[in-house]
């Protein structure tokens, strides 16, 4: 059985840390399950929160209570992993909801993922939209203004997860719910510092991760896929369990931030508060 952090050290602030960064994974899916059965929850040493899905687009209510207590016995905080309702396709691919629609389904899995998460006496931290409904914020609108106005009528003190850009930006201006800017660690991204959706099934080779990690942490910015050097507001960065080598990746780029912390805690340091 592997060693678990203790939580003090995940959260751990003092005057060598940099930057305020959270690093999440995704934890509980189907396609995951292989991975983390074969390495016994490593990975979940060196990352500071998790995504757990709902039993909609994935995930079995007994599995993802496992999650639960996983997450809980590695001292990651827990954010509900929303997406489309379609378990055929795992949440991949795109769908056309109405705005009641997607907001109905909304509430269905935030709300049985609060009652089983309340059951360890735990709380969820954040959400994160999951595949198609994630890549959809990149460059919709109208999808991410629903889910976010969903979300703050529920409870207005959600930090909503999404990818980095404009549209995070309009959501937090017009819904007024805290949002968490995040790069997926690996992937390609286009001139205006959006997430290449044309290549985003791809990774980039382990040094190109480590290459685009460092000038993240060191310089606030990413190179994107025309040579071109974009800044970058970000707070979490997402290392998924498929990335080859993800839990040297996560440990390598927890070294960089000297100390990574929990996603409140990016938060509020990137508030300035701290």
């Amino acid at each position: 059985m592997p060693k678990t952090v203790d939580l003090a050290k995940k959260i751990l602030v003092n005057n060598k840390v940099k930057r305020f960064v959270d690093l999440n994974t995704d934890l509980g899916q189907s396609r995951d399950s292989a991975f983390f059965s074969k390495t016994g929850y490593e990975l979940l040493n060196a990352v500071t929160s998790v995504n757990i899905p709902c039993a909609v687009h994935d995930g079995d209510p007994k599995e993802i209570l496992e999650s639960i207590r996983q997450a809980k016995r590695f001292n990651c905080t827990i954010g509900a992993h929303i997406g489309y309702p379609d378990p055929a396709r795992h949440g991949y691919e795109p769908m056309q909801l109405s705005e009641e629609d997607l907001t109905a389904w909304i509430y269905v899995q935030v709300g049985a993922f609060q009652a089983m998460i309340r059951s360890e006496g735990l709380d969820i931290e954040h959400i994160r939209p999951h595949g198609a409904l994630y890549t959809a914020f990149v460059n919709d609108p109208k999808v991410a203004l629903t889910v976010a106005r969903a979300l703050h009528k529920m409870n207005n003190w959600f930090v909503l997860v999404g990818p980095a850009g404009p549209v995070l930006e309009q959501v937090e201006k017009e819904v007024g719910i805290r949002t968490a800017p995040e790069i997926y660690l690996g992937k390609r991204y286009t001139g205006e510092g959006k997430l290449s959706l044309n290549r985003v099934q791809e990774f980039l080779p382990p040094q190109g991760v480590m290459d685009q990690a460092r000038q993240l942490i060191g310089q606030s910015a990413l190179t994107t896929e025309d040579g071109k050097t974009a800044p970058v507001k970000f707070k979490t960065l997402h290392i998924s369990p498929t990335l080859p080598q993800c839990t040297e990746v996560a440990e390598r780029v927890g070294q960089l931030l000297i100390q990574p912390v929990s996603l409140s805690l990016a938060d509020i340091g990137a508030s300035g508060w701290l």
